[in-house]
């Protein structure tokens, strides 16, 4: 896949988790986690305009910045901790289907990241 289409895909991902995060947390799916889902949520959704951000920057892009090469590093960082945070959360008590779907994604977001690094740093 080109760079820009794992952004874009990225992108999506993060919408769609952010998206969820706050459904899940309105129809109090998961007692408890209300505050964290939402908060995830509000960030998941964010990061995606964080990552878009420089989707349709030129070539060359400005000295130290490697088209949106830190919103990537930080997406894939925070989604780690949402991973390993809700993760231990689910092991301990359980909780709705819904949260290993957002994992799911998690790793969907952090494997599409991981390919968009290798990408852009082996042109």
């Amino acid at each position: 896949m080109k760079p820009i289409v794992l952004r874009h895909l990225i992108i999506g991902l993060l919408v769609l988790t952010g998206i969820f995060h706050l459904a899940v947390a309105l129809l109090n799916a998961a007692p408890g986690l209300g505050w964290s889902l939402t908060a995830f949520g509000v960030i998941y959704t964010g990061l995606s305009f964080y990552v878009r951000r420089d989707v349709h920057m030129k070539k060359k892009p400005k000295k130290g910045h490697i088209n949106g090469r830190t919103a990537i590093i930080v997406t894939m960082a925070v989604c780690a901790t949402g991973l390993a945070l809700g993760g231990s959360n689910y092991i301990q008590n359980g909780g709705p289907l819904a949260l290993p779907i957002m994992f799911a994604v998690d790793i969907a977001i952090i494997a599409a990241g991981a390919m968009w690094l290798m990408k852009v740093h082996t042109r």
